[in-house]
């Protein structure tokens, strides 16, 4: 039989105390495996200790049909059980298009937006991520070059609100679980395509790895376990340097900690001036800032700045980053892309074309053809994290390529760009950031070398904006004019 550590985790990690305090606990339930599973231990944990269990299920209206069969089988399932059922239908496709976002992005906004909506944005939530989900998490942020927090995986407990009861049990334990105690479930057809990055692992990485470690998600656990004690007395020791929600600090303070505290007071204080998390070479640039004294300021992830002036190291939006305004919303390139005119206005076109479909027939000086130069660039499918997008430059952009990690801003710059052409240049990204910027090579690791689906960008332009074209060649991008 299979065995799973509900009750334990439940009282490693305090989840029973909160239980017991709140009275109240929300499960988010999708229909699948892990959340059947924990839909039923939380149903029989409650009745025996007399807690409100409620559960909440979002059709994102992504897969059609197949979302509404799991949408009817949450109803039915919850009936049989007895347990109040809230149901969210959300256009996320729509809305992803309309804010420029990706699809898993918004999707999730959407589900947070809706259970914090039902609790009051204080109650507890209880989610199905199991030991899997976080073997999975760890290896892809360990191959992105992720630091200690990154490393810690998906916390048991997060905000003192959501709860991972199945954060110990691998996927497998739990559909072998359900199918020992006749727990239906539905299974979600995307997981078993071999597209994206997650599924590549999960469908062929693991099982090889599981043929040298019987049980790497027990492993994996362990270290996150351990690895969360450490990250945990670190970021105690920062906020006693600077409590959490402060943007600014004495530079001497900041310069005389030890780095691992200093870059995780600069961190906090990016987050709550409203940035993302700066990566490490973002901190290393502001701590080279701050040891060297005077005034100066850094561009950083998500429209933030660090700025030195009189003494005093600070977080603040940054507003002097933009020369002009992208005229197009956001428009999202999915994986299943058929190919074709991405957008095209009085300046450009971007087409987007998959595999090896044939590319348009354009005569690109002709009288007749508007469109007088053009840069391409091909890319490796598999190495794109879908869903991609096209924008325009934003404050902090950054790019890696050459085995160096590039404001934008300097590049358009160091080219001696014009204003107008900074401004209207088209910036396409995906799930990991910028992948190519129309006049520069590609982010490194994603160009396509023969192996594997391509997939090719073309930017043509009416005019030949000599600027975007020096330093391009068949190793990063290919220019015509």
């Amino acid at each position: 039989m299979a065995a799973l550590r509900f009750d334990e985790t439940l009282a490693d990690f305090g989840m029973d105390a909160l239980l017991l305090r709140h009275g109240h606990v929300l499960a988010a339930f999708s229909g699948g495996a892990d959340s059947s599973c924990l839909l039923l231990l939380l149903r029989d944990w409650c009745l025996a200790h007399g807690i409100e269990l409620t559960a909440a299920h979002v059709n994102h209206m992504i897969r059609g049909e197949e979302a509404d069969r799991d949408e009817a089988f949450c109803r039915e399932r919850c009936r049989e059980l007895g347990i109040p059922l809230s149901v969210l239908r959300e256009d996320v496709p729509a809305r992803a298009k309309e804010r420029g976002m990706g699809l898993e992005e918004c999707a999730r906004e959407v589900r947070y937006a809706y259970f914090d909506e039902l609790t009051g944005g204080r109650g507890l939530i209880a989610t199905a991520h199991n030991a899997t989900d976080n073997l999975e998490t760890v290896l892809f942020r360990m191959l992105r070059g992720t630091g200690l927090r990154g490393l810690c995986g998906i916390p048991p407990v997060r905000d003192g609100r959501f709860l991972r009861p199945l954060i110990r049990d691998g996927g497998e334990s739990i559909r072998r679980w359900c199918a020992e105690n006749g727990v239906p479930y539905v299974t979600d057809g995307t997981n078993l395509e071999p597209g994206c990055g997650r599924n590549v692992l999960r469908l062929r990485v693991l099982p090889e790895m599981r043929r040298l470690f019987p049980d790497p998600e027990a492993a994996v656990s362990r270290m996150t376990e351990l690895l969360s004690e450490d990250e945990d007395l670190l970021e105690d020791l920062a906020e006693e340097v600077l409590p959490r929600g402060s943007t600014s600090l004495s530079r001497e303070i900041l310069v005389g900690l030890a780095p691992a505290e200093a870059s995780r007071v600069l961190r906090n204080m990016a987050e709550a001036a409203g940035g993302k998390v700066p990566e490490a070479i973002h901190i290393r640039a502001a701590l080279s800032m701050a040891r060297e004294g005077g005034s100066g300021s850094l561009s950083l992830p998500g429209g933030i700045r660090c700025v030195l002036d009189r003494g005093t190291v600070r977080m603040e939006r940054d507003t002097r980053d933009v020369d002009g305004s992208f005229q197009r919303e956001p428009v999202e390139i999915p994986g299943d892309f058929p190919g074709g005119v991405i957008f095209e206005d009085g300046f450009c076109r971007l087409l987007c074309i998959p595999g090896d479909a044939a590319f348009p027939s354009i005569e690109l000086n002709s009288e007749e053809n508007i469109y007088k130069s053009s840069i391409s660039v091909s890319l490796c499918f598999d190495k794109i994290a879908f869903a991609c997008r096209v924008r325009g430059r934003l404050p902090g952009d950054v790019i890696r390529f050459g085995g160096m990690t590039r404001r934008v801003k300097t590049l358009f710059s160091d080219r001696k760009l014009p204003a107008g052409i900074r401004a209207s240049l088209p910036l396409i990204e995906d799930g990991e950031g910028l992948l190519w910027i129309p006049g520069f090579p590609p982010r490194d690791g994603v160009l396509w070398k023969g192996d594997g689906q391509r997939l090719t960008f073309i930017c043509q332009f009416t005019g030949a904006p000599p600027e975007l074209f020096p330093g391009t060649g068949p190793d990063d991008c290919t220019a015509s004019t």
